[in-house]
């Protein structure tokens, strides 16, 4: 049996402090394995923002896995920082070492990530393409696609992965995924997958509300949703994807504007160059000027 399965499903579910419970307990049998822990360990602590855990930890001597798990961190805590040159210098090094280990799958999956977050889908989809039976690839892949709204190459490769991982957890979310975005009657299975798989106490993450919550508000029903963000809140305050869907509820609830301008603060407070706060900048700003043209003199 795969020694890491149960690593990787908390991984994908958002259970990130499991992850790291696990890989720091955990004495896997081969190495292989235990080099595999440690990439999941450390990718657990980025999704928690702990990037100077990894960058202090991974030592130049480490294995390529390691090394570029560490540029991972130290890509988004200068993203963090609005640090241009940082940014800069560490995605020249990161097609530098694609170019080397282009067969490496955690290079793979840690570079185009990186390639997402710089906006250059292309160059991110090049690098998954090489490897796509690794399920994370796939993932990524779909990500992409529904991002530049091609929803029938998202259904392609959905379709390619429920070939051979069809019961595998992210291929279960990748269906979520895919089912957002055609909606219609898959607004309520992709509910049906999040319900699911929050079944299991293990599962029940900020991630997987936020899914349920995000499928509920597609259906209409804002208090189940806001419910269910509340009680993701209540697992992380910080979490910048449940304050911006309980922005998105309270206004479809009619909350008084105060109660949404206090998420807003909050989001500001955690993600302050989080894309929400620049469209929502951005349209302000418009209706600022637009309005400018109508005031009495």
């Amino acid at each position: 049996m795969d020694e890491l399965f149960a690593l990787r499903n908390l991984f994908y579910t958002g259970a990130y402090q499991q992850v790291i419970n696990e890989a720091n307990s955990r004495s896997p049998l081969s190495e292989s394995a235990n080099q595999e822990r440690k990439v999941y360990l450390y990718r657990a602590y980025i999704a928690q923002k702990k990037y100077n855990i990894v960058i202090s930890d991974v030592k130049d001597s480490d294995i390529i896995d390691l090394r570029a798990v560490k540029l991972l961190a130290l890509y988004l805590q200068a993203k963090d920082k609005n640090d241009a040159t940082k940014k800069e210098e560490i995605v020249k090094e990161v097609k530098d070492i694609v170019g080397e280990n282009s067969a490496n799958q955690t290079v793979q999956i840690v570079s185009a990530t990186i390639m997402v977050h710089e906006g250059l889908l292309e160059d991110a989809l090049r690098i998954l393409v090489r490897n796509n039976k690794n399920l994370e690839n796939v993932a990524l892949i779909i990500q992409i696609y529904i991002q530049l709204d091609r929803l029938d190459l998202a259904k392609r490769e959905l379709a390619s992965a429920k070939t051979w991982a069809e019961d595998a957890t992210l291929a279960q979310l990748m269906e979520a995924w895919v089912g957002l975005k055609t909606g219609g009657d898959k607004y309520q299975e992709a509910y049906y997958i999040y319900e699911e798989i929050a079944q299991s106490p293990s599962s029940n993450t900020v991630k997987i509300l936020n899914g349920q919550a995000i499928a509920n508000i597609h259906l209409g029903r804002y208090p189940e949703a806001e419910s269910l963000l509340l009680d993701a809140l209540n697992k992380n305050n910080d979490d910048p994807d449940t304050l911006v869907n309980l922005i998105v509820v309270s206004g479809f609830l009619g909350k008084p504007e105060d109660v949404i301008n206090r998420y807003i603060s909050q989001l500001k407070e955690v993600a302050p160059t989080h894309m929400f706060l620049q469209d929502l900048d951005l349209k302000t700003s418009l209706f600022d000027r637009a309005a400018q043209r109508f005031e009495i003199a």
